[in-house]
């Protein structure tokens, strides 16, 4: 019988990316079957938050239900993390991130099946399988004909997304963060077209110079994932400390990139190698 990998999968869509980059590249280095558990992870969520990556070209299958250890503060889960906490490393069956998501690079188990806990935001997880990641991840083409034709221009184009977090997010990034941002790939790209998105474009329209170079506003979104589509369509980037930005930046990557990124996130997010490390402040009140 095979042995497998169930990742339990949990939060909004970027970090549900996560969560499947770094078990997919666990599976594929340990030689295990990869499942997903689509429910457990959002049996307590705030959010009203829910399984996406079925929108996605993911090669994994569904954990059947036996497989899944449910509500994260029910007994089978509870089960489950205090062994974790007391067994010897070669028989956990389950590994729960505990802040260093690289942890997940040295383990190793002999048990048949292991269940993975965890955001593992960091690119070393998985960047030993990253073309595999990146196809398996590709955000599908969008089925209106407007948004592949509007697809199509933001390819041809020296574009460069700015993705904004501001609604009920916390930190936020002040403009000065995006402003540095927007003045250095001003300067240092040839015919730039701007491309912004987020959660409050309008904010982006008052508070933010563009010096005259064009600019498109896409505040009429109806789906996420359009906007990831659209956003990795875009040659660069200038990233949000979010998880949903970091995507975009990494699944569009090409060899002539350039990413800016906030030197200080305010969370445990690491950027991906290349990207340029850009000093913010940041605001802790929710707008």
């Amino acid at each position: 019988m095979s042995r497998r990998a169930v990742a339990i999968i949990k939060g909004g869509l970027g970090n549900q990316l996560f969560a499947y980059a770094a078990a997919r590249a666990f599976a594929l280095r340990s030689g295990r079957e990869l499942l997903v558990d689509p429910t457990s992870g959002f049996s307590r969520d705030g959010y009203d938050r829910a399984y996406r990556l079925d929108r996605f070209p993911v090669e994994a299958g569904i954990a059947p239900e036996p497989l899944r250890l449910g509500d994260p503060k029910g007994p089978r889960h509870r089960i489950a993390r205090s062994l974790d906490r007391v067994l010897p490393a070669g028989r956990r069956g389950y590994l729960a991130e505990r802040g260093d998501p690289r942890a997940i690079l040295s383990f190793a188990s002999r048990r048949r099946t292991v269940h993975l806990n965890g955001y593992w935001q960091d690119e070393a997880c998985f960047c030993d399988h990253a073309e595999a990641i990146r196809r398996e991840l590709a955000p599908p083409e969008p089925d209106d004909a407007s948004d592949a034709a509007l697809a199509d221009e933001i390819r041809g184009k020296a574009s460069v997304f700015v993705h904004v977090r501001r609604v009920r997010y916390s930190p936020r990034l002040r403009a000065d963060y995006y402003q540095s941002s927007i003045d250095s790939a001003a300067g240092a790209i040839p015919g730039v077209h701007f491309e912004v998105f987020g959660d409050d474009v309008g904010w982006a329209r008052e508070q933010l110079d563009f010096h005259g170079l064009p600019a498109g506003f896409h505040d009429d979104s109806r789906d996420e994932i359009r906007d990831l589509f659209l956003m990795v369509c875009c040659r660069h980037a200038i990233v949000a400390n979010s998880s949903f930005s970091w995507w975009g930046a990494w699944l569009g990557h090409n060899p002539e990139q350039r990413v800016w990124t906030p030197a200080s996130p305010g969370w445990p997010l690491r950027p991906a190698r290349g990207w340029e490390a850009v000093p913010n402040a940041l605001d802790s009140d929710p707008a």
